[in-house]
């Protein structure tokens, strides 16, 4: 039977790379996204193609995530947290760090997965093991000597601490939680300059969500599955 992944954001970078890859990959996807009538990549991706399933979601709404719930059409095998945004990256003084902006990175980066998680917990395919990866960042670790982009950091290091809590919250559980760093992507987030494409990205992303393991529950890795520092 095949296999069923969910991506939030699937409708543009990494979340649509990951998309249309799964579907080369015989995977079913439920891919989500808040604006599905603008995403006309993703709907031009859905037609002829029955593995597909978009959905509306805001995953900063409870109310929103548990609507989008009714119209999955399988369990889900593979929950993976990608929407993200990025308020700027300027030092603490840059005036794209205030109060609005704040609430909205920290909202989305880690009140998403958060809630993407308690309100999809119940459509997990729990008859086998299920996995829930966060895309965090390599710009969250806690090793890090860089002063820029403070508020995308924290926020990231939030969703590392946050897949740490919840994989031990499931530790005796048929359920594994990870994180990932994507890679520095070609994305509007990552800008043209980056190292990988979103194709590179997430074609490790999902090589090893494939073969993730119970013991990898915890851990925060590199798109290409090498472990990285918390």
């Amino acid at each position: 039977m095949k296999k069923t992944i969910l991506i939030t954001g699937a409708n543009r970078g990494i979340g649509f790379a990951l998309t249309k890859l799964c579907l080369r990959k015989d995977l079913c996807v439920e891919a989500c996204c808040r604006n599905p009538d603008n995403s006309h990549e993703l709907n031009n991706l859905s037609n002829n193609n029955p593995h597909l399933n978009i959905t509306k979601m805001d995953v900063t709404s409870s109310k929103s995530i548990l609507k989008a719930s009714e119209n999955f059409k399988n369990e889900i095998d593979i929950l993976v947290c990608n929407a993200g945004v990025n308020n700027g990256k300027g030092d603490i003084f840059s005036d794209e760090h205030n109060e609005n902006a704040i609430m909205e990175v920290m909202m989305v980066n880690v009140g998403g997965p958060f809630l993407t998680i308690q309100n999809l917990y119940k459509n997990l395919n729990k008859k086998t093991i299920s996995k829930i990866v966060i895309i965090s960042s390599l710009m969250g670790t806690q090793t890090h000597i860089s002063n820029n982009a403070p508020i995308y950091r924290a926020s990231k290091a939030a969703a590392n601490n946050l897949m740490r809590t919840i994989s031990n919250h499931f530790l005796n559980d048929n359920i594994i939680v990870s994180s990932y760093h994507p890679g520095w992507v070609k994305t509007d987030m990552g800008g043209a300059n980056a190292d990988i494409s979103t194709e590179e990205s997430a074609t490790g992303l999902i090589n090893h969500f494939l073969n993730l393991q119970k013991s990898d529950s915890g851990k925060f890795f590199n798109y290409d599955g090498k472990p990285l520092p918390l």
